[in-house]
């Protein structure tokens, strides 16, 4: 019987009445609060804290649209935009935090085929495919020392992240609207339901390296995007999985990288609140994820010449302007970083 049934409220009355009868009620003078922010929020419910951090996180962000000339119904460039921690209220700045631009029709129909070769692996990931369509964390889970006894706030800090990259992905989807790879061949026939929304960037990608990115970054602030470490990898073999599922095309979970970086960079940036922390720009051009004229595909060694600045669709660039820092979040990624720090416990 749990606390919402009406056998639980009908008790709770009747020992109310029992013990409390037609007593006049005295209250107490109440004490002013003792906790900062950051405590009182320790202390609301997981959802509930949530939602004040992705509100404290996301109203820094804005996103602008470059539109096709001539004009198109769709985006070709979508830009996420972050506030620099110069100006006040009433006098924000922002530089762009990660720029995708979207291939033409032609490329994603030239990468119809690659993604039907793809199709001879589902039987082998069939099983990571399907889990993988809920289930992101616990993959991640398996590489570092990451339980749910002993790390509450990283896997809080993770479950944020993926809702951040969600809100943030989707809204770039929109405004690109990308075709599917299903709707340039009725031979795809995707072994998964096909989501309705748009292909490009992959929510998975941008899910996975938002990830990788955050727990390489919690671990160690300086170090760079290492293509073959673990978490890497797994990013993109999960990025991978979604063309061998027949819903994504190569150049979707590139883009998913670029942004998922870009968003990881970005959280902890702004979880740095002893000293100011900076965040570059990212930039993919899908239009250019090709070899000449063959659709390229996407893997860790791909990924690797994408963050070393040797492939001509992606560019990292060096961080200019400070983040504004995100007290909440912070708090929250302060616990997280005490919790790693106390794994060989």
């Amino acid at each position: 019987m749990g606390s919402g049934s009406a056998m639980m409220a009908a008790a709770l009355m009747r020992t109310r009445d029992a013990i409390v009868g037609a007593e006049t009620i005295v209250p107490d003078a109440g004490v002013a609060s003792s906790l900062d922010a950051a405590h009182r929020l320790k202390r609301l419910d997981g959802d509930h804290r949530a939602a004040v951090m992705a509100g404290e996180l996301l109203e820094d962000l804005t996103f602008t649209a470059e539109e096709f000339t001539p004009a198109e119904a769709t985006a070709r460039t979508m830009t996420v935009l972050r506030r620099t921690a110069a100006g006040g209220p009433l006098s924000a700045s922002y530089v762009p935090l990660a720029a995708i631009t979207r291939p033409g029709l032609g490329d994603f129909s030239a990468a119809t085929p690659l993604v039907a070769a793809y199709a001879e692996l589902r039987a082998d990931r069939a099983a990571e495919i399907q889990v993988q369509t809920q289930h992101l964390v616990p993959f991640f889970a398996s590489i570092l020392p990451i339980e749910a006894s002993r790390a509450p706030a990283i896997l809080e800090a993770m479950s944020l992240a993926l809702d951040m990259a969600t809100f943030v992905v989707m809204r770039i989807k929109l405004g690109l609207g990308c075709p599917r790879p299903g709707q340039f061949s009725d031979r795809i026939q995707p072994m998964i339901a096909c989501p309705s929304h748009a292909t490009l960037p992959s929510g998975h990608s941008t899910q996975a390296f938002t990830l990788a990115t955050l727990l390489t970054l919690m671990n160690d602030p300086s170090t760079g995007v290492a293509a073959d470490s673990q978490l890497y990898r797994l990013a993109c073999r999960i990025a991978i999985n979604r063309t061998v599922a027949g819903v994504h095309f190569p150049a979707d979970s590139a883009a998913g990288a670029v942004l998922g970086i870009q968003l990881g960079r970005y959280l902890i940036a702004r979880a740095s609140l002893s000293a100011p922390a900076q965040v570059g720009s990212g930039s993919f051009d899908g239009a250019a994820f090709t070899d000449g004229t063959t659709p390229r595909d996407f893997h860790y060694a791909i990924l690797n010449g994408m963050v070393a600045g040797t492939d001509s669709s992606t560019s990292f660039a060096a961080a200019t302007d400070d983040v504004r820092p995100a007290p909440l979040w912070g708090s929250l990624i302060a616990r997280a970083a005490e919790e790693w720090g106390q794994r060989w416990s």
